[in-house]
This record gives structure tokens, C-alpha cells and sequence, in this order.
């Protein structure tokens, strides 16, 4: 299997802006997933794994898709209802993308579910993936596990894609330190957010002092502590 590490863009006044002025109230995890997804091609006909008619970010996909979706949870609506570790109820090789969102930390037995998106795509077809790293626990209506980025370029590799891709998501240190404790403290935690955002571009501006992406050794020991990954695979 191919595996590309991609650098995460570095922090922009730019950039916070546009993340926030449509999500103000969302984490910066959410946030950077939807600029992320936002980059990626996405056409034809679309399995949505962990969503539903009522998932937030649809709104945030390209018009004129047609998206199906499995789910373990009638509430947010999914094309087809599964039970928890079931198979997937549709034949092989039926779709053109597959997306995934902030779902697999959610599920024990990941690499099962990584090989059904496989079995769903398309050849040369690509999920789009994204998964929590450092950040809470929050079950719905369980939370197993965090995997490092080997353990998905690995698992990945085993279920049989030809190339992964995997960018961390984080804007900084500060911020991803605030998003684990709430961004508690003596002002409010909008206001602690905010400066946390505004301290991360600051360290970027002075001490990386260019525009362009996490990079070289000081990026990779700051996407250490990445909220995330956002993975594109392809079959």
C-alpha cells in the first residue's frame, strides 16, 4: 500500500475566520474535518457510514450527490439500520465514495467495519475517514479506543487499500490542549477558545514565521498531540 503523509496547514487569521463564521459553536475537530472534507472530490453515489438524514454536516457536502447511509442509531435517520457489528446490507463494489465521520472510535471491532468500506467501494474508488486522537471520551453510545497513526496506516493496509492518506487535524498546541479540558478557566470558555486559537497562530507566526503547513521536526512533534486524522483511502 502507498502512504502519504500530509502536512496540516499552519494557523491564519485567514483561516480562523472562515472556520468559524457558518460553525461558531463547533469544536475545532469538527471544524478542520469540514475545511478538510470541503478539499476533497466527491461525485456520484456516496455511502455515508455513521450518518443519517439528520447528520449536521451534510450541509457541508456538494450539491447533487446521491447519499445512502448505515447506522446503528434510528434517530438520526440512516438509509439502512444495522445492529451493532452486523455486515453491511448492500452489495459489492456499489459506491463511488464512502465518508466516515468522527463513527470508528465509536465501534470495538474497527477493522471490521474498515473492511465493509472496502467491500463498498468501488475499484479505485475513496472513503473518506476521520477519527478522533486527543480527545475526550465521549460514548455514544460507547467510545473504545483512540489509534495512533500507525495503527491506522497498518490496519488500513491489512483490509487491502492501495493508498492511504492521512493529514492530522490540529491548528496548535493551545488549542488542542483547550479542547480536551473544555477550555475551562477564569473567563468564559468562548473567550479561552478564542485566545487559545489566537496563541497557536502567534507560536506559528514568530517561531515557524511562514505561511504554509506543519512541517520538518518542530511540526511533527506538535501533530503529536493532533486532534485528529482525516484519511482518504482509496481501493
Amino acid at each position: 500500500m502507498e502512504y502519504v503523509y500530509k502536512d496540516p496547514p499552519l494557523p491564519s487569521l485567514k483561516r480562523l475566520r472562515k472556520l468559524y463564521r457558518n460553525n461558531p459553536k463547533d469544536s475545532v475537530l469538527r471544524v478542520l474535518e469540514y475545511e478538510t472534507l470541503a478539499e476533497k472530490p466527491l461525485s456520484g453515489r456516496v455511502l455515508d457510514v455513521g450518518g443519517g438524514r439528520k447528520a449536521r454536516y451534510l450541509k457541508h457536502l456538494p450539491d447533487g450527490l446521491q447519499v445512502e447511509s448505515v447506522n446503528i442509531d434510528p434517530q438520526i435517520e440512516p438509509t439502512w439500520l444495522i445492529e451493532p457489528g452486523a455486515p453491511f446490507p448492500m452489495v459489492d463494489d456499489s459506491f463511488d465514495y464512502v465518508i466516515c465521520l468522527n463513527t470508528l472510535e465509536h465501534i470495538y471491532d474497527a477493522r471490521g467495519v474498515v473492511d465493509e468500506i472496502l467491500r463498498m467501494l468501488k475499484p479505485g474508488g475513496t472513503a473518506y475517514v476521520s477519527v478522533p486522537f486527543m480527545f475526550r471520551i465521549h460514548a455514544h453510545p460507547d467510545d473504545f479506543f483512540r489509534g495512533t497513526s500507525s495503527w491506522w496506516k497498518e490496519t488500513f493496509r491489512r483490509a487491502g487499500f492501495s493508498r492511504l492518506e492521512l493529514q492530522p487535524l490540529i491548528w496548535g498546541r493551545k488549542t488542542a490542549a483547550g479542547l480536551i479540558g473544555g477550555y475551562r478557566g477564569l473567563m468564559p470558555a468562548s473567550m479561552n477558545k478564542l485566545i487559545a486559537h489566537l496563541f497557536d497562530w502567534a507560536y506559528a507566526k514568530l517561531l515557524i514565521g511562514r505561511e504554509g503547513n506543519y512541517s520538518s521536526a518542530r511540526g511533527q512533534r506538535i501533530c503529536a498531540v493532533a486532534s485528529g486524522y482525516f484519511m482518504a483511502a482509496r481501493k
